[in-house]
């Protein structure tokens, strides 16, 4: 099982589904393995950061139907920047909540 987080964005974001646009206003973040992160970061050309295309590999936005989609790195690097640091501050939490997880539940 995976743990994961839902926030509330400071901005609403749009995705382009079907050529229609979808605003979001809420978020999910979850934990990803580490293959996931180095897969994340094989995608960084260059010019790009690490740091963002593994935050990117984390959060999926939430339609007001709960319905989930992906962000992309240009999303993330275009969202304000209330956004980002939302992000961040649920990266965080995200961590604390894992830390607490282990001390729960140590394994052998």
């Amino acid at each position: 099982m995976r743990l994961s987080i839902i926030g509330a964005l400071a901005v609403a974001m749009t995705v382009l589904v079907k050529d229609k646009a979808v605003k979001c206003k809420k978020f999910e973040l979850t934990d990803v393995s580490s293959g996931e992160l180095i897969a994340a970061r094989t995608l960084a050309t260059e010019g790009q950061y690490f740091a963002i295309h593994e935050m990117v590999a984390k959060i999926q936005l939430i339609d007001d139907k709960g319905n989930k989609y992906q962000v992309t790195y240009e999303m993330l690097a275009d969202t304000s920047s209330a956004n980002f640091k939302k992000f961040e501050e649920m990266d965080y939490e995200l961590q604390l909540k894992l830390n607490a997880e282990s001390l729960e539940n140590p394994s052998s």
